[in-house]
């Protein structure tokens, strides 16, 4: 009966053109809405392009020398340098994840057959990244306190309604822990995919290198960057980046363009940078230095009309030609 009168309802809308008219304002609002990417992308990309251009002007007339003596070009350069990516010789990268805001590019080396199990930090709403996963066949173990189930389900997620941090707490869990209570203490094949809002900071700190390298590889949104924190905040950001550096190295990078852009000359630091690490020992005789720009041809914006933020090589190498006057 119910689609019955659906039917008659909708031969009725199709008589009074009620289905024409709402075909018209539905085009109507697909226009407007691309319109409005259009626009929204043009001005973040003309904020960059000035502030980018303010960054230059404000140390025209300043000679190289004090320039690089300055707090901010150290601390620009320490950031970058800690970030700074290598490449792997006959590498492919991937994307794994939904386009947009959740997709990551990964080295594209990992498998069921060598890999025990992924872990999943920060979900949200979002599991398209855990469901690229799954389809390789590898179990993830996925964590997020601030919700209390899955938007999706799939017989290789395993969730807890628990959040990971440095020191254990209400609801929140060390790294070290989880590994033990899932039985991985002994495991060297885990990979990882983490995004939990600056908690990552406390996690590095205090997890032990051993731990940090049974993952053979990391996917870590870092919250806070900014090369005009106190002196305390840039020194804890330098000791956690110099320990995960200790075991792992940076092949990949991309700006969420969300938030805010440091500039100095062409160098950029964005507030929310994702990291790509792989394993120091498992490429050891494979590094190569880095001739890519970033974002490479696989990323992709935070948002559709989101512009993305031109990082270049992200490397200190280049330093000599950032101020060539």
């Amino acid at each position: 009966m119910k689609k019955l009168i659906q039917k008659i309802a909708y031969i009725f809308r199709g008589l009074l053109g009620i289905n024409k008219l709402t075909f018209k304002i539905d085009s109507l609002k697909n226009e407007m809405t691309t319109q409005n990417y259009r626009l929204n992308k043009e001005i973040k990309s003309q904020t960059y392009q000035l502030n980018k251009a303010i960054s230059y002007i404000q140390h025209l007339n300043i000679e190289n020398n004090k320039i690089k003596e300055s707090i901010i070009f150290q601390n620009f350069h320490e950031i970058i340098s800690l970030f700074s990516p290598m490449d792997i010789s006959n590498a492919t990268y991937r994307r794994v994840g939904r386009d947009y805001d959740g997709g990551y590019v990964m080295l594209d080396d990992f498998s069921s057959d060598n890999t025990d199990a992924a872990y999943s930090f920060g979900i949200s709403d979002d599991v398209s990244w855990d469901e690229e996963i799954a389809k390789l066949g590898i179990n993830i173990f996925m964590y997020d306190h601030t919700i209390y189930k899955l938007p999706k389900e799939n017989k290789h997620f395993k969730f807890f309604k628990q959040g990971v941090t440095g020191k254990p707490e209400v609801g929140l869990e060390t790294l070290s822990n989880l590994i033990a209570i899932n039985g991985h203490e002994q495991s060297d094949n885990l990979i990882m995919k983490m995004d939990i809002e600056g908690y990552e900071w406390s996690v590095f700190e205090e997890t032990k290198s051993e731990v940090i390298g049974q993952f053979s590889q990391i996917v870590i949104e870092f919250h806070g960057l900014s090369p005009h924190k106190s002196k305390e905040s840039l020194s804890r950001i330098s000791y956690v980046l110099n320990k995960i550096n200790q075991t792992h190295q940076s092949v990949h990078v991309h700006a969420n363009g969300h938030t805010e852009v440091n500039w100095l000359g062409d160098w950029a630091i964005p507030q929310l940078l994702e990291v790509t690490y792989i394993r120091r020992k498992d490429y050891q005789d494979r590094f190569i230095k880095n001739t890519r720009s970033f974002p490479t041809k696989i990323d992709q914006p935070t948002f559709p009309w989101l512009p993305e933020v031109p990082l270049g090589r992200f490397s200190t190498e280049y330093e000599s030609i950032l101020f060539n006057k």
